[in-house]
């Protein structure tokens, strides 16, 4: 036997080894290793073709339910104050740190400096009026929501006063009542003294025509909130500079801000919203190929200032009556006016009985930052083709 031949008979040995084991773990790495809902491999053999459900071909019914969701929104950049409309917003600020050993010193003066963060909503040229009250509950800041306030948490008594048409990039300055300031000195060297510093509230008069906000955090010092104090201590004049603070926004509007046919996602409030599906005409315990969802923004009614993050948080509602969600994902803009998201995993959830179909939740990712407004087109719409639209593809099981 030639060389030649030797070669080619240790190659087919060497191939009748390999080729099987290649086989083998080509099937191994194929196998159906399902997880929760069964998705990771599906044999062909097991369906029985690619189906399709379109909410608006198919006259699937989308029902939309908006609800109001009061925030806390400590974390927030600035703080807001005014009236618009059937807006209003009211900021809370409290000032701690203050220096322990000026509470016999005489309050000359005392002046609360607000740095425009060139914020409006919704009319940057209408004015701002406010009044300053102190807060005399014990509020907690990091859990405060508006529906947890009433008029019995703040003083009657006008503290200080602005009115006025914030203009770019500004500042504002209120006078505020020297008596407020001494008490804050004389809480700071005793806590035990009589009249606590719970802050104070920009309350919103009804003569506001625009909310405008100002910054409370920002990495610049010079932008954050600040009172110039002037006192007298032993015939000493001396300047104080009050500038550590806290602060949030209480912020309302009724729900006949919803134009008809829309739906509202608010920041600031907040207006969120839950879509329901009728899903009788999707088979029970298909394969969820695709589930893509798309709805319409209704640019005119909204207001998105530039800076806004415009994406949409949507959830699966876990439980109707607290309208708690979970499984989140965002949805993005396609275009100017459209919102794309996939949504495989929850209605694989639904249709495989894993859990309820009890719609999903939608709300801005911005929500705590300001007031803006997004408004989406129902399944109400006149014009069909901005209504909510919901595109199946499945494939049935054998």
């Amino acid at each position: 036997m030639n060389k030649q031949s030797l070669a080619a008979k240790k190659y087919l040995k060497k191939s009748a080894f390999i080729i099987p084991l290649l086989i083998l773990l080509l099937f191994q790495s194929c196998e159906n290793d399902p997880n929760d809902l069964g998705l990771n491999y599906i044999s062909v053999n097991d369906t029985t073709g690619v189906r399709f459900l379109d909410s608006q071909a198919d006259t699937m019914f989308v029902s939309s339910t908006n609800y109001l969701n009061h925030i806390n929104n400590y974390f927030a950049d600035l703080i807001l104050a005014g009236k618009y409309q059937s807006y209003d917003s009211k900021a809370l600020l409290k000032f701690y740190n203050l220096p322990r050993d000026k509470d016999s010193a005489v309050i000359i003066s005392a002046v609360l400096t607000l740095r425009y963060g060139n914020y409006y909503f919704k009319d940057k040229n209408g004015l701002t009026d406010f009044n300053v009250y102190k807060v005399i509950s014990d509020l907690n800041y990091n859990t405060v929501t508006y529906d947890s306030v009433s008029s019995s948490d703040f003083g009657t008594s006008v503290l200080g006063n602005y009115s006025g048409v914030v203009a770019d990039s500004s500042s504002i300055n209120i006078t505020l009542n020297n008596d407020l300031v001494n008490d804050w000195f004389k809480f700071a060297a005793d806590t035990s003294y009589a009249v606590k510093n719970n802050g104070i509230v920009l309350m919103p008069n009804a003569g506001s025509s625009s909310i405008k906000g100002f910054f409370l955090k920002n990495v610049d010092e010079s932008l954050q909130p600040v009172v110039k104090v002037i006192l007298s201590k032993n015939n000493v004049t001396d300047t104080v500079l009050v500038n550590t603070s806290v602060g949030l926004t209480l912020s309302n509007a009724p729900a006949s801000v919803i134009p008809a046919e829309r739906f509202l996602l608010q920041n600031g409030i907040a207006y969120r919203n839950i879509l329901k599906f009728d899903l009788t005409k999707l088979p029970a315990n298909v394969i969820i190929n695709n589930a893509n969802l798309q709805f319409t923004l209704d640019k005119s009614a909204s207001f998105i200032s530039e800076n806004t993050d415009k994406r949409i948080v949507i959830g699966m509602v876990t439980d109707s009556i607290t309208r708690k969600d979970s499984i989140y994902t965002n949805a993005s803009l396609l275009d100017t006016i459209t919102y794309s998201v996939n949504l495989n995993p929850v209605f694989q959830r639904w249709n495989s009985g894993t859990m309820p179909n009890l719609g999903i939740t939608l709300k801005n990712i911005f929500e705590l930052q300001n007031l803006d407004n997004f408004v989406f087109y129902t399944s109400a719409a006149a014009d069909i083709s901005k209504r909510p639209r919901l595109k199946i593809t499945y494939t049935l099981r054998n």
